[in-house]
């Protein structure tokens, strides 16, 4: 007989004689004159203890075929909780508006997940259609942020039907991370070939970085912390040779491509990335919405005095607009800014960029003026050109909607010229980095009151002179931030003004400076 059909009352007669007796004991809460289940204290387990003890239950299980002794024992287990919690939720409705003992609602809360952790073990989820399986499977992939890669394998390792459908999907494999040679390009290149048309997500990762574990997460278990080593023993770093072999196959799918984050470590890459995106970019990427080429780093070299080697450069996407293109980073490479189109980005972000091969501040402003809605603007150790003295004279050019902004390595001159150019009244998160090596107070003046709105400032290594004047000025520049409610500073060791800066910002720091400012932090460097 289906147990739908069955009363609450004759299932309550079917459950042991100590359930029974505990349903019985809820059952008189009906009486107002009773207000507990038993005598003495309440013995209420904390949440963690519950988490806990269901956290140990979901450890030990080891999925199998039941046997019918077990399913029908699984199958008792549900109809014993499911009674419970309805006999505890009828009696809740029959005193309303009174309250359970707090005592009973923690038991109700333990019955209802002791019901759905036995009953997803009968659930027959391979009956369910196609459809609704292949949203769960999305569900499960997409939601396990630490360990996607992981969740996908296990998806198809579960049973033949699950793969089937996992392997029909193709919004399953469409983020490709290319990042060590041997079984993992292998396994890149499958999920390349899985992802058939559906827009891409890729990152290339050229170097050591490349060799760490699928899904960095820091709680991962003993077991597969072991398996991660024994893998990545046996991988290897993808190397510039490398770099030649998996490009070209990856553009056949360049129209479809709607990320790319390249990291390399050599010129022979970075030259090769731009010329292959100008020979084959020209016949369109309209799906391409992020693109990032950083060029390693430099190690032990200083990053002002490396020298670039003569390049010929290249337009981006050999001139070719794409439509879709909103985030545009460019770290240590250079393109042809005159005859590249760069427009409607809400996030441009360059670095490490000498002057000889920066946009002229002409080409600089036409950029700003082509992309209104820029939301995050990031210039470090790179930046326009100024042909002319006079270029803080132009009319600087309004960016509402930009939230971020940073600011690094520009000399005092360069910095004034470059604040010149716009304004973004805006920002609420403003980064200046190795302002130093002269006295940068007419910077500060210049820029008090240009960014009202500002919640985060973080500086690193920003140099002024320490006299009664300069607190005065930097005093003016943070009392106009009357919203900044997080300072991270960082001071360089190795300046002549390093103590008596951070004299200065201690000063600058008091609470009655900054009324809204609920977390200072200090660092050096």
């Amino acid at each position: 007989m289906p147990w739908s059909n069955i009363s609450l009352d004759a299932l309550i007669t079917k459950l042991p004689a100590a359930d029974q007796e505990f349903i019985a004991r809820i059952q008189s809460l009906r009486s107002p004159e009773v207000t507990a289940t038993h005598s003495g204290p309440p013995h209420l387990p904390s949440p963690q203890r519950m988490a806990e003890h269901f956290t140990r239950i979901v450890a030990k299980w080891v999925p199998h075929v039941f046997t019918p002794s077990e399913r029908n024992a699984v199958r008792a287990d549900c109809v014993r909780y499911m009674v419970v919690v309805h006999a505890i939720e009828q009696v809740q409705k029959d005193i309303h508006p009174r309250q359970l003992p707090e005592e009973v609602r923690a038991q109700l809360s333990f019955a209802r997940k002791s019901f759905w952790l036995r009953y997803f073990r009968l659930f027959r989820i391979t009956d369910l259609p196609v459809e609704i399986i292949s949203n769960i499977i999305r569900f499960v992939v997409w939601d396990s942020m630490k360990r996607p890669v992981d969740a996908r394998l296990r998806v198809t390792w579960t049973c033949k039907r699950w793969r089937e459908i996992a392997l029909s999907d193709s919004t399953l494999w469409n983020a490709i991370w290319f990042r060590a040679a041997g079984a993992r390009l292998e396994r890149a290149w499958a999920w390349f070939e899985r992802a058939r048309q559906a827009p891409l997500d890729v990152r290339i990762n050229g170097g050591s970085d490349g060799l760490s574990h699928d899904d960095d997460e820091d709680d991962i278990s003993e077991s597969d912390a072991l398996a991660a080593v024994t893998e990545i023993s046996n991988q290897h770093p993808l190397a510039a040779g490398d770099i030649p072999q998996i490009l070209p196959r990856l553009f056949t799918k360049l129209t479809t491509i709607r990320m790319l984050i390249i990291v390399v470590n050599d010129w022979e890459s970075a030259i090769l990335v731009l010329e292959l995106l100008r020979a084959r970019g020209s016949s369109g990427v309209p799906l391409l919405q992020r693109f990032e080429l950083h060029r390693g780093m430099f190690g032990d070299k200083n990053r002002r005095t490396s020298t670039w080697p003569q390049i010929t450069i290249q337009p981006f996407l050999g001139g070719a607009a794409a439509p879709s293109l909103a985030y545009l980073s460019l770290n240590g490479v250079a393109i042809d800014w005159a005859r590249s189109i760069v427009a409607n980005l809400t996030t441009l972000d360059i670095r490490r960029l000498p002057s000889t091969y920066s946009p002229d501040d002409a080409r600089f402003r036409e950029i700003l003026a082509d992309c209104p809605r820029l939301q995050k603007l990031s210039l470090d150790g790179a930046g326009p050109k100024f042909q002319k003295p006079d270029g803080e004279t132009m009319s600087p050019i309004d960016l509402p909607y930009m939230h971020t902004l940073v600011i690094a390595d520009f000399s005092l001159q360069h910095a004034q010229l470059l604040f010149s150019q716009f304004t973004a009244p805006n920002v609420n998160d403003l980064i200046l980095m190795n302002v130093c090596g002269d006295n940068y107070l007419p910077l500060f003046v210049q820029i008090t009151g240009a960014f009202p709105k500002v919640q985060l400032l973080t500086t690193y290594s920003i140099q002024f002179s320490s006299t009664p004047e300069a607190l005065s000025t930097m005093t003016r520049w943070l009392d106009s931030m009357p919203f900044l409610a997080h300072l991270l500073r960082t001071l360089p060791t190795n300046s002549s003004e390093s103590s008596s800066v951070r004299t200065t910002w201690r000063s600058l720091s008091r609470p009655s400076l900054l009324p809204s400012t609920s977390s200072l932090s200090s660092r050096t460097l």
